[in-house]
């Protein structure tokens, strides 16, 4: 908006007062303008606010009639409009101020927004730590657990496989040595010798796949968990 505008719309807005009040008032703003001179115009037109503000205090001053308005160099003047009627700088020196002490509040706030923000995380970390080592602690106790029960049955599979060979061979031995002097016992001891060493067989067969196959991959499988464990732990910090 430049001058003409700013004057046109004023006119407009106050071209149903009484004459004289009218050609005062339009008097002034013109004259204002032209004591300012063209290279401060947007800043008279910013001191002086929207036409809409000047118009209404214009009709307040001739509708109350009360004392409080005052036709001054400044144009119509009115407590309640004080902002928006003062001397040229006054506004410039008030608007410095109000950003002065914002920016002072603003600053204000920021700094306890970030006291706030390290006290949360100091206490939350109480928390947070203990409860992350625990569930790092029950994981890796839970795989070490798994990883020491295969190796039992591992253990158990290897013990029995050699105590069912070596117990199957001593029997067929002895069936075999009983077949001399009662057949019928002699059979069946070699019977049950041979069932002894075909368990053992057996679990030989399942301790090798166990070790061969289930434990190199469950090895890799507990070193991969540990390791994106503390890769992340590692992220964390």
């Amino acid at each position: 908006m430049n001058r003409e505008e700013y004057l046109r719309r004023l006119s407009y807005l106050l071209q149903d007062l009484p004459e004289e009040e009218y050609k005062d008032a339009l008097e002034y703003y013109e004259d204002y303008f032209e004591e300012a001179g063209p290279d401060r115009e947007q800043e008279v037109i910013r001191e002086l606010g929207r036409p809409e503000r000047i118009a209404a205090m214009i009709r307040d001053s001739v509708k109350e009639k009360d004392g409080d308005w005052e036709y001054t160099e400044n144009g119509y003047y009115n407590k309640r409009y004080d902002d928006h009627n003062q001397m040229p700088g006054q506004t410039e020196k008030k608007m410095k101020e109000g950003k002065e002490k914002e920016s002072w509040h603003m600053k204000g706030s920021r700094n306890r927004n970030i006291i706030l923000l390290v006290i949360i995380l100091v206490l939350a970390s109480g928390a947070v730590i203990p409860a992350a080592l625990g569930l790092v602690l029950g994981i890796g106790g839970g795989v070490l657990g798994l990883a020491g029960g295969i190796l039992g049955i591992v253990a158990a599979a290897c013990a029995s496989c050699i105590g069912l060979l070596i117990g199957g061979i001593v029997v067929v031995i002895s069936g075999i040595v009983k077949m001399f002097t009662v057949a019928p016992t002699g059979m069946l001891l070699l019977g049950c010798g041979c069932l002894m060493a075909a368990a053992g067989l057996l679990l030989l067969m399942l301790a090798v796949w166990i070790i061969g196959g289930v434990l190199p991959k469950l090895i890799r499988w507990i070193v991969g968990i540990f390791r994106k464990l503390f890769h992340r732990g590692g992220e964390g910090v």
